[in-house]
Parts: C-alpha cells; sequence; structure tokens
C-alpha cells in the first residue's frame, strides 16, 4: 500500500461513517485508515512509510480497522465486511493467511464425536504452533494450553481480538430434543468466529446416531432465524489422529429410509376408545395424537402409543426422538418392543428433515412452536402423565403462551387419558377420557382453562361416566379410585356426588 491509495481509502471510509455520523472530518477519516498498516494517526503514517509499504490489503488489515471504528464510533463491520466495502467494483477480496499456523489447514468449522480425537488435535495444534494458546469449553478447558471460555463461552466478547487461525474448543453440544436449540445457536456462532475471525473451531457433538452428525449439524446450522451463509464455514473433520480435514460436500442427502411395518395391535387401547379412534386416525396424517396414562412412569402412557401404531402405518415411516441424555441411557429402551425396533434420532426436526412421518417425542422437552411446523405436514405421537384431557393438554403446551395453546388445541387430532383402576376381582378396569376433533370450531380461546372447557364439552367418551358404571356395580371402590387418582382435582368432588346420590337412591 502507499499513502495515496490509503488518502482514497480514507475517503471511502469517510462516506460509510456520513449516514450516522455527518460531523467525520477528513482529518479524522485520515487518522483512522492509519489503522490499516497499524499505526495510531496519520502523521505517524506519513513517518513510516516503509510500515505502510509493507502493509497487505486483506484482512488483518481490516480488521484493525474495524475494531477502531467499533471502538471510537460504535460502527460494527466485520473485517469480511470493510474489505468487500473498500475493494474496487469487481474486485476479488483475498482473506489473509491465519496469523496463528498460517500453514495449517483452512479456517472452519471441524466436528467429532469423539473425546479421543479432541485430545489427540491439541497435540497435534500445540507440536504445530509452538505452544499457542487454545480458547476452550468443557472438550478441551483441561489441556495445559488452554484459556476456558468460561460461563459467555463463544459470547465471550474479548475472542474478537483473539488472532486469527487460533484453535477454539466447542462442546460437548448434546443433540436431542431438549438440546436441539441450544446446539443450532452455538454452532451459529461458532460459523460467525470461523467467517468474521478465521478461527480453527473444534466441535465435540454426542449424539444417538452418528452416522448421521454430518446431516444433523448442517440442518442445524441453515435452519437458524435469520440464517444467511453460516452453513459455508461447516469445514470438515477432526480425525483420530487429532488432523483437521476437510470434507467435500460437508454433508451428503439423507439417506433414502424404508417403510417397515410395525409389529404391534391396539390391543392397549380400552375398549371404549378404540372404536372412535380408529375412525379418527384413518386418513390422517398430520396433527397431534395425545396419550396420557394416571400411571407415573418413565414413560408414561408408552404402552397407548405403541398400541396407536397400529392404527396410523398410512401416515408414513415412524420413528422416535431422544428427548434428553440421561445419566443411564439405558432407561430409554425401557419401552415396547414397537418402540424399540424404531429409529432413534436426536430431535422432531431431524426426524422431518429425513422424511419421516409418523414422530414419537416426549412433550416435556418440546417446544410449543417446534409442533406446531412440523404437525402440519406429519403426525406427532406423545405420551405424558394425565389422569384427563386437561392434564395431557398441559403437558403438551408447557413451553407455549396462550397463543400456543389456541394453535396448538386446533392441531390436536385427538387426545386420550386413561387410567387403571385395581377392581374387586382382584384385576384392573381401564377408565378413559377422549376428545376427538370433528371439525369444532376453536374459536379464540385466552387463557388454558377456557381451552380445558372447550375439550371437556366436546368429550366423546367420559371418565365420570366409565367409573359411575364401575362403582355401580360394585367392581371398584371408592377407596381405589381415589388411590388410582392421585393427582386429580376432580375426583374427590365426583366421589362425593356419586355417595350423595347412591345415599338419595338408597332413602
Amino acid at each position: 500500500m502507499d499513502t495515496q491509495q490509503l488518502k482514497l481509502l480514507a475517503a471511502v471510509v469517510r462516506g460509510l461513517l456520513q449516514p450516522s455520523h455527518p460531523s467525520v472530518g477528513h482529518g479524522q477519516s485520515l487518522d483512522l485508515i492509519a489503522a490499516l498498516p497499524g499505526l495510531r494517526n496519520w502523521p505517524e503514517v506519513m513517518a513510516f512509510p516503509d510500515r505502510v509499504a509493507a502493509t497487505e490489503f486483506d484482512t488483518a488489515a481490516t480488521g484493525r480497522l474495524a475494531f477502531r471504528l467499533k471502538k471510537r464510533f460504535a460502527v460494527d463491520l466485520s473485517p469480511q465486511e470493510l474489505l468487500a466495502a473498500l475493494s474496487p467494483p469487481g474486485a476479488v477480496a483475498s482473506r489473509s493467511a491465519p496469523q496463528v499456523w498460517p500453514a495449517g489447514p483452512v479456517p472452519g468449522v471441524y466436528i467429532t464425536t469423539s473425546q479421543d480425537a479432541i485430545d489427540a488435535l491439541l497435540e497435534v495444534y500445540e507440536d504445530a504452533t509452538d505452544g499457542a494458546v487454545v480458547y476452550a469449553e468443557r472438550a478441551g478447558n483441561q489441556w495445559a494450553g488452554s484459556i476456558d471460555l468460561g460461563e459467555y463461552g463463544l459470547w465471550s466478547s474479548g475472542l474478537d481480538r483473539v488472532p486469527s487461525g487460533t484453535l477454539l474448543i466447542v462442546g460437548p453440544l448434546n443433540l436431542d430434543q431438549q438440546s436441539w436449540n441450544d446446539a443450532g445457536e452455538r454452532l451459529e456462532m461458532a460459523c460467525n468466529h470461523a467467517l468474521n475471525s478465521g478461527h480453527r473451531i473444534a466441535v465435540l457433538l454426542d449424539t444417538p446416531t452418528p452416522e448421521s452428525v454430518h446431516q444433523d449439524v448442517q440442518l442445524l446450522v441453515t435452519s437458524r432465524p435469520d440464517h444467511t451463509d453460516h452453513d459455508t464455514a461447516l469445514t470438515g473433520v477432526v480425525t483420530d489422529d487429532g488432523e483437521l480435514e476437510p470434507r467435500t460436500p460437508f454433508a451428503h442427502p439423507w439417506p433414502r429410509i424404508e417403510l417397515v411395518p410395525t409389529a404391534t395391535t391396539p390391543d392397549a387401547l380400552p375398549a371404549s376408545i378404540v372404536g372412535p379412534l380408529s375412525e379418527a386416525l384413518a386418513g390422517k396424517t398430520s396433527g397431534l395424537l395425545l396419550f396420557g396414562s394416571g400411571a407415573i412412569d418413565e414413560h408414561p402412557a408408552i404402552h397407548l402409543v405403541a398400541a396407536s401404531l397400529a392404527l396410523t402405518e398410512h401416515a408414513g415411516p415412524a420413528a422416535r426422538v431422544m428427548p434428553r441424555h440421561r445419566s443411564t441411557p439405558s432407561k430409554d429402551w425401557d419401552v415396547p418392543e414397537a418402540i424399540r425396533a424404531l429409529p432413534f434420532l436426536p430431535s422432531i426436526e431431524s426426524a422431518y428433515a429425513q422424511g419421516y412421518r409418523r414422530i414419537i417425542y416426549t412433550p416435556s422437552y418440546s417446544r410449543s412452536d417446534h409442533l406446531l411446523g412440523v404437525s402440519k405436514d406429519a403426525l406427532l405421537i406423545s405420551g405424558a402423565y394425565g389422569s384427563d384431557l386437561a392434564q395431557v393438554f398441559m403437558a403438551s403446551s408447557r413451553y407455549g403462551g396462550a397463543k400456543d395453546e389456541e394453535s396448538l388445541l386446533s392441531r390436536i387430532v385427538a387426545i386420550a387419558a386413561t387410567v387403571d383402576v385395581p377392581t374387586s376381582s382382584s384385576g384392573t378396569a381401564s377408565v378413559a377420557d377422549l376428545y376427538i376433533a370433528n371439525g369444532q370450531a376453536v374459536g379464540t380461546l385466552k387463557r388454558f382453562k377456557e381451552a380445558e372447557e372447550f375439550m371437556t364439552a366436546h368429550r366423546l367418551v367420559r371418565w365420570e361416566d366409565e367409573l359411575t358404571r364401575l362403582l355401580d356395580a360394585g367392581s371398584v371402590t371408592h377407596d381405589a379410585v381415589k388411590e388410582a387418582f392421585p393427582r386429580s382435582h376432580g375426583i374427590d368432588a365426583f366421589l362425593a356426588d356419586h355417595a350423595a346420590t347412591r345415599s338419595g337412591q338408597t332413602a
């Protein structure tokens, strides 16, 4: 570069500042442009022509200018944006070699599912850079040469000043329904650092489907709100030997899935709801199908979910979603065989992207807005604790506001809640509550109470009627009923009314 070129660029910078800072003068713009060769002001530019002549017009230079603009005028432009703005029209802007490990792998985001691969990478990086500092989350913060990214992680403001090419270790990121959104946010920020600062970022992922981790990572990044070109930073993998290896393309298309017939029957469903439910599900390929059980189990109502697979095969291939990472992963498999046989995928979004159209999920770990979007083109099936419709619906709309409750109710195909009551003959009798959407106008529901009243008014099967028949026949006792409905707000009033009615009949 030379002083004349710097003067021309100072005029361009002044033009960039004019809309928000019209008072910036010619002398101030010259002092600003002195940041390109790494000098403090224009007198230093005139005093050190050799320094100016040796300056390359690249992202390292515009990075210094970007810092000065942000500090003095609160103008936030990336080095790449400034390089493009200051380059002549049609010119190809070149990115400088990384300041750290300039001959190493290209900056970008590299992924792995192996902690051993991360450990090997730290060894390789230390040898190649003669001990350059690493910035790391938990996957790498035990390394002697690491600085812990701490509470703010990739959002730590100091990372903007770290030399380009620095190694950042991110993770482990859990790919499951509970952590899906968080993983997407962190991968997006990792891509930002790779694109804007030229860092090398290694991400450790924990996923139930390591064979499709590249597709899931690309899906996470490209589905972020306001996504632009972040996925271009997804570069490759961390090999077992600790090498950062580019991969082209980063993610291949999802493999084609095969429709495997479900080996189950609807026998676990109470007889009183099988007929209406079968009729309601005939031809249905989208919406929400919610089941509840009065039993407090690790996988509530999972027997009803499994039975429903026999009634929904026409909707397409089925998969189930991993709700969260457990400390005892074996519990994920304490489910009926028909459920165990299904693909076990990280999220509703991943299952839908792959082409699965019957998706079994856990409502307590699923956001309502995700359910609303996917349920327009897929049948989402869940099981939750609930002895009546209101409890099941509340579990399904836990992560949403009043607007989501109204929208969710309009997406529901059916809700069924069952409670098993011990009988006098040492057996059990199932009592059911059933709501089926038959084209009723949901209207405008402002509160959960209104949604509850709407569902209650449109029930096809009522637990009160079923309990009354059992009590009148002497099949179950009041004590057994009360024990079977431990969290029901209405059971005490029901039993009191039933006792009063029987007393009146006897009198």
